[in-house]
Protein backbone atom coordinates (compact mmCIF):
# COMPACT_ATOMS: atom_id res chain seq x y z
CA UNK A 1 0.00 0.00 0.00
CA UNK A 2 1.48 3.32 -1.14
CA UNK A 3 1.97 6.80 0.72
CA UNK A 4 1.91 10.15 -0.70
CA UNK A 5 4.44 12.78 -0.04
CA UNK A 6 4.13 16.43 -0.77
CA UNK A 7 7.26 17.47 -2.64
CA UNK A 8 8.00 21.23 -3.58
CA UNK A 9 9.60 22.74 -7.03
CA UNK A 10 12.61 24.95 -5.80
CA UNK A 11 11.96 27.33 -8.53
CA UNK A 12 8.18 27.72 -8.73
CA UNK A 13 6.93 26.32 -5.34
CA UNK A 14 3.98 24.03 -6.78
CA UNK A 15 3.70 20.89 -4.75
CA UNK A 16 3.45 17.86 -6.84
CA UNK A 17 2.02 14.85 -4.54
CA UNK A 18 4.10 11.32 -5.76
CA UNK A 19 3.65 7.85 -4.65
CA UNK A 20 6.31 7.21 -1.50
CA UNK A 21 7.11 3.91 -3.64
CA UNK A 22 7.94 6.25 -6.92
CA UNK A 23 10.37 8.49 -4.98
CA UNK A 24 13.97 8.27 -5.09
CA UNK A 25 16.50 10.25 -3.35
CA UNK A 26 19.11 12.70 -4.64
CA UNK A 27 21.98 11.66 -1.58
CA UNK A 28 20.35 9.38 1.44
CA UNK A 29 23.46 9.97 3.27
CA UNK A 30 22.52 13.46 3.20
CA UNK A 31 20.57 15.10 6.10
CA UNK A 32 20.35 18.34 5.63
CA UNK A 33 18.79 18.08 1.42
CA UNK A 34 15.70 16.19 0.58
CA UNK A 35 16.50 16.51 -3.15
CA UNK A 36 14.40 14.37 -5.00
CA UNK A 37 16.48 12.34 -7.77
CA UNK A 38 16.99 14.53 -10.61
CA UNK A 39 14.89 12.19 -12.98
CA UNK A 40 11.61 13.47 -11.54
CA UNK A 41 11.39 17.14 -12.23
CA UNK A 42 8.21 19.27 -11.67
CA UNK A 43 5.13 19.33 -14.32
CA UNK A 44 4.78 23.19 -14.35
CA UNK A 45 8.20 24.46 -14.90
CA UNK A 46 10.63 21.07 -15.07
CA UNK A 47 12.65 22.10 -11.82
CA UNK A 48 14.34 20.06 -9.10
CA UNK A 49 11.68 19.03 -6.90
CA UNK A 50 12.28 18.64 -2.62
CA UNK A 51 10.99 16.47 0.02
CA UNK A 52 8.70 18.52 2.30
CA UNK A 53 6.73 15.77 3.85
CA UNK A 54 3.65 13.37 3.92
CA UNK A 55 0.68 14.48 1.89
CA UNK A 56 -1.98 15.94 4.33
CA UNK A 57 0.19 16.69 7.34
CA UNK A 58 0.61 20.24 6.52
CA UNK A 59 0.24 21.13 10.07
CA UNK A 60 3.66 18.76 11.05
CA UNK A 61 5.87 20.39 8.96
CA UNK A 62 4.87 24.11 8.01
CA UNK A 63 6.54 26.72 10.27
CA UNK A 64 4.52 29.65 11.23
Amino acid sequence: MGEDMECMCVECGISTYLPLDYIKMEDLAATDSKMIDSLIVCQNCGGQLKLVGKAGDEPEYRLE
